[in-house]
């Protein structure tokens, strides 16, 4: 370039601008990198939800399927006042008022006869998630799929799993839930508490955390009120020794409440129990 009669070279870049624009490009990079393990929760957060949702939509259809749902006296659930009926492999049994029936009750034949308890292999076989790719096991979760036998049935081991409860209340109709678990402490399987208008309070089992148990998702069951809540927020008080709760159901809870730790869903459905109906050709 030409500038009156002499050459005046071409102005470039200086070293402070270079500077200033490593300083941008750095912050936005780090912003991005801070956003990834959030991302990553968050990711895999909807993983366990799909799969639970639909855990728990295959358990509801299949305890139709089954004839869980027949009223009579050779059939599973009996429609009597205030009858519990809780089928899960890992024992849990739920406090209430009337009677109330640990596991479930013998049917003639089918997946759940033969004795007064249904075998913990069938019960696992109904509510053990069949499509869950990863073992309950972190170390080896990317390992392939533990497919092993299982007190004689073929069973899966997995990160997800549920019970199922029907409750009676004497009139029709009555209910059928599903709690999903995601990696279930089966050492603790229920947690006691009190309700206190939206605050709950409790003492946490060994090696857990007050925090570990009381978090969005994880479902409650009322004892005097005899059905579930799940959890929406969760705000610790003050003191960090209890927990005001916002439920998804919006209604309030008696006093007397049991937390099951490791729940993330829950779904339910009104029915009224079959007819038996005959075998005979």
């Amino acid at each position: 370039m030409r500038e009156r009669g002499r050459v005046v070279a071409p102005s470039g870049i200086t070293l402070l601008e270079v500077l200033i624009a490593i300083g941008i490009l750095a912050i936005g990079l780090s912003s991005v990198v801070a956003i990834i393990p959030a991302a990553r929760s968050q990711a895999a957060r909807a993983v366990i939800l799909d799969r639970a949702a639909a855990l728990a939509a295959n358990t509801l259809a299949d305890a139709a399927t089954f004839g869980l749902l027949r009223s009579g006296t050779d059939t599973l659930f009996v429609s009597g006042p205030a009858s519990v009926i809780v089928i899960d492999p890992e024992g849990t049994t739920l406090s209430g008022t009337g009677t109330v029936y640990a596991n479930v009750q013998p049917r003639a034949t089918g997946l759940f006869g033969g004795g007064n308890a249904a075998p913990a292999a069938a019960q696992r076989a109904f509510l053990q998630s069949r499509d869950d790719v990863t073992t309950s096991d972190p170390a080896t979760e990317d390992d392939p799929p533990n497919n092993q036998m299982i007190d004689g049935v073929r069973g899966f081991k997995g990160t997800m799993s549920s019970l199922l409860c029907l409750s009676g209340t004497g009139a029709q109709p009555n209910r059928a839930s599903v709690v999903v678990f995601h990696r279930r402490d089966t050492t603790v399987l229920k947690v006691a508490g009190t309700m206190s208008h939206s605050l709950l309070s409790f003492t946490p089992p060994a090696g857990r955390t007050a925090s570990d148990i009381i978090r969005p998702g994880v479902v409650i069951w009322d004892r005097q009120g005899r059905r579930f809540h799940q959890i929406v927020t969760a705000s610790p008080n003050f003191a960090g020794s209890a927990f005001f709760l916002t439920l998804h159901s919006g209604s309030s809870l008696s006093t007397d409440v049991e937390i099951l730790p490791d729940s993330v869903g829950l779904a339910e459905r009104m029915f009224t129990p079959e007819s038996a109906g005959s075998l005979a050709p």
